[in-house]
C-alpha cells in the first residue's frame, strides 16, 4: 500500500474567518474587507464561491494551498506597500518576477518561494 504524505500546508483547514481576514488584508480600506466579487477575480473562482467558503463550505486543496500561502506571502508583505497598493501587487506583472503575476505564481510552490525570495530581498535590499 502507498503512503500519501500529508501536504504541510494543509494541516489547518482554510477557515471562513481565514478568507474574511485574506480580504480584509487586500483591502484598501481598513475598516471593510474587499468585496467578495474583487477577491474571486483575483483568485479566479466565482464570487459565489467565496461566499461559499465563508459560509463554511471548504476550499479544494489546490485552492487551500494557493490561501495559504497567499496568507504567507501577506505576511512577508508586511507594511513594504501601502495597503492600498497590496491588490495591485498581486494582480500586476513584474519584471522580477519573469513578468509574472504574483498571484499566478502562488499556485505552486516554487512561485510562492520565488515571491517571498524578492520580498525578502526588496526588505533588506539585497537581491539575490
Amino acid at each position: 500500500m502507498q503512503h500519501i504524505k500529508k501536504d504541510p500546508l494543509l494541516r489547518r483547514p482554510i477557515s471562513p474567518k481565514d478568507i474574511r481576514d485574506l480580504r480584509q488584508r487586500l483591502s484598501r480600506d481598513s475598516t471593510k474587507p474587499l468585496s467578495q466579487q474583487q477577491f474571486s477575480e483575483l483568485l479566479g473562482v466565482s464570487w459565489s464561491t467565496v461566499a461559499r467558503w465563508e459560509r463554511g463550505g471548504r476550499p479544494d486543496d489546490h485552492m487551500a494551498r494557493k490561501l495559504t500561502r497567499l496568507r504567507r506571502a501577506l505576511d512577508v508583505l508586511g507594511d513594504m506597500v501601502k495597503r492600498e497598493y497590496r491588490l495591485a501587487f498581486f494582480k500586476q506583472h513584474h519584471p522580477l518576477l519573469l513578468n509574472l503575476r504574483p498571484i499566478d505564481l502562488l499556485d505552486g510552490e516554487d512561485g510562492a518561494m520565488a515571491i517571498i525570495r524578492l520580498l525578502e530581498g526588496a526588505e533588506t535590499g539585497a537581491f539575490a
